[in-house]
C-alpha cells in the first residue's frame, strides 16, 4: 500500500522539524496512542487503538526514526501487530520551505495482512489520509505551543 500526501504548517521549518521529532508531541497527536516510549535514540516502543470499518483493535510495534537530516528530512518506520495482522511500513519525511510556512511532504510503502488486510485498498487509503490529516492538524497546533512557549510569533 502506498502513502503520500502533504501538509503546510504556518511555520519556520526548523520548528516544525523539531516538532515532528519530538516524542511528547508524536505521542499526543497520534490517534488512539496509549503508549510512546523511547526504547533507544529515535526508537519507541507504541501502543495505539485503532479501526477501519469493522476492523478495530490495538496495535503494539515500534515506531523509529532515522537518516535524520534537520530540519529537511527523516526515514520513519513502523513495525509491529494488530489483531491477530501485522502492519509494517516505511516511509520519507520531508520538510519545504515555502514563503515563512513548511510543507511537510510524506511518501511511504507498507504492508498489511491478517484482518485488516480483509478491509482492502478501497477503504485503508482513505482511513490513512483522514488519519495523517488528524496528525498534522494536531502537529501545527503543537508548533504554535512551541512558538508561544519560546515567546516567539506562531
Amino acid at each position: 500500500m502506498k502513502v503520500e500526501g502533504s501538509y503546510t504548517m504556518d511555520a519556520p521549518r526548523q520548528r516544525v522539524f523539531e516538532t515532528l521529532s519530538n516524542p511528547e508531541a508524536l505521542r499526543s497527536c497520534l490517534p488512539g496512542c496509549e503508549k510512546f516510549d523511547e526504547t533507544a535514540p529515535g526508537r519507541y516502543e507504541v501502543v495505539l487503538k485503532a479501526g477501519v470499518a469493522n476492523v478495530r483493535g490495538t496495535f503494539t510495534g515500534t515506531v523509529t526514526l532515522s537518516n535524520q537530516q534537520p530540519p529537511e528530512s527523516y526515514t520513519l518506520a513502523v513495525d509491529g501487530s494488530f489483531s491477530g495482522g501485522f502492519v509494517k511500513g516505511t516511509g520519507n519525511v520531508t520538510l519545504a520551505e515555502e514563503g515563512g510556512k513548511t510543507r511537510v511532504n510524506y511518501l511511504g510503502d507498507g504492508q498489511v495482512g491478517g484482518p485488516l488486510a480483509s478491509v482492502g485498498q478501497r477503504l485503508l487509503t482513505p482511513a490513512v489520509r483522514m488519519v495523517a490529516n488528524q496528525f498534522f492538524r494536531c502537529m501545527e497546533s503543537q508548533v504554535k505551543q512551541a512558538a508561544g512557549q519560546a515567546g516567539e510569533p506562531a
